[in-house]
Protein backbone atom coordinates (compact mmCIF):
# COMPACT_ATOMS: atom_id res chain seq x y z
CA UNK A 1 0.00 0.00 0.00
CA UNK A 2 1.18 3.52 -0.71
CA UNK A 3 2.53 5.64 2.14
CA UNK A 4 0.23 8.56 1.29
CA UNK A 5 -2.81 6.30 1.36
CA UNK A 6 -1.74 4.74 4.66
CA UNK A 7 -1.39 8.18 6.20
CA UNK A 8 -4.79 9.26 4.91
CA UNK A 9 -6.36 6.17 6.46
CA UNK A 10 -4.75 7.06 9.79
CA UNK A 11 -5.91 10.66 9.51
CA UNK A 12 -9.45 9.69 8.61
CA UNK A 13 -9.56 6.76 11.01
CA UNK A 14 -12.03 8.24 13.47
CA UNK A 15 -14.62 10.95 13.80
CA UNK A 16 -12.73 12.39 16.77
CA UNK A 17 -9.52 12.75 14.74
CA UNK A 18 -11.46 14.56 12.03
CA UNK A 19 -12.94 16.92 14.63
CA UNK A 20 -9.49 17.66 16.07
CA UNK A 21 -8.04 18.28 12.60
CA UNK A 22 -10.96 20.53 11.67
CA UNK A 23 -10.46 22.58 14.84
CA UNK A 24 -6.82 23.24 14.00
CA UNK A 25 -7.49 23.86 10.29
CA UNK A 26 -10.24 26.36 11.11
CA UNK A 27 -8.03 28.12 13.66
CA UNK A 28 -4.56 28.57 12.13
CA UNK A 29 -1.93 29.20 14.76
CA UNK A 30 -4.01 27.60 17.52
CA UNK A 31 -1.83 26.40 20.39
CA UNK A 32 -3.80 24.87 23.26
CA UNK A 33 -3.62 22.28 25.97
CA UNK A 34 -5.31 18.96 25.36
CA UNK A 35 -8.08 19.78 27.83
CA UNK A 36 -8.94 22.97 25.93
CA UNK A 37 -8.88 21.10 22.63
CA UNK A 38 -11.30 18.57 24.09
CA UNK A 39 -13.68 21.25 25.35
CA UNK A 40 -13.50 23.03 21.99
CA UNK A 41 -14.85 19.97 20.19
CA UNK A 42 -17.24 18.95 22.97
CA UNK A 43 -15.27 15.92 24.16
CA UNK A 44 -13.63 14.89 27.39
CA UNK A 45 -9.84 14.98 27.61
CA UNK A 46 -9.71 11.21 28.13
CA UNK A 47 -11.69 10.70 24.92
CA UNK A 48 -9.20 12.57 22.77
CA UNK A 49 -5.83 11.70 24.32
CA UNK A 50 -5.27 8.62 22.14
CA UNK A 51 -6.44 10.43 19.02
CA UNK A 52 -4.16 13.41 19.69
CA UNK A 53 -1.21 11.03 20.26
CA UNK A 54 -1.93 9.32 16.93
CA UNK A 55 -1.96 12.69 15.15
CA UNK A 56 1.31 13.64 16.88
CA UNK A 57 2.82 10.29 15.82
CA UNK A 58 1.77 10.93 12.23
CA UNK A 59 3.34 14.38 12.51
CA UNK A 60 0.30 16.50 11.72
CA UNK A 61 0.17 17.80 15.27
CA UNK A 62 3.10 18.64 17.47
CA UNK A 63 3.36 19.09 21.19
CA UNK A 64 5.67 21.09 23.38
CA UNK A 65 5.85 21.95 27.03
CA UNK A 66 5.36 25.55 28.07
CA UNK A 67 5.42 26.37 31.78
CA UNK A 68 4.83 22.71 32.74
CA UNK A 69 1.82 22.40 30.40
CA UNK A 70 1.69 20.34 27.23
CA UNK A 71 0.61 22.47 24.29
CA UNK A 72 -0.71 20.98 21.04
CA UNK A 73 -0.43 22.74 17.68
CA UNK A 74 -0.62 21.91 13.98
CA UNK A 75 2.51 21.48 11.87
CA UNK A 76 1.51 23.28 8.68
CA UNK A 77 4.56 22.08 6.75
CA UNK A 78 3.82 18.43 7.58
CA UNK A 79 0.18 18.89 6.57
CA UNK A 80 1.27 20.31 3.21
CA UNK A 81 3.73 17.43 2.73
CA UNK A 82 1.05 14.83 3.48
CA UNK A 83 -1.42 16.52 1.13
CA UNK A 84 1.19 16.44 -1.62
CA UNK A 85 2.00 12.75 -1.01
CA UNK A 86 -1.67 11.78 -1.09
CA UNK A 87 -2.29 13.80 -4.27
CA UNK A 88 0.75 12.26 -5.96
CA UNK A 89 -0.38 8.74 -5.08
CA UNK A 90 -3.92 9.39 -6.28
CA UNK A 91 -2.68 10.78 -9.59
CA UNK A 92 -0.44 7.73 -10.07
CA UNK A 93 -3.39 5.38 -9.48
CA UNK A 94 -5.34 7.01 -12.33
Amino acid sequence: MFQGIEISEKLLGSETRLEILALFRENPGLMEGIDTVGRSIGRDTREIETEVRELVNIGVLRSKTIENSEIIYMDGQKVAQIQKEISTQLIRKE
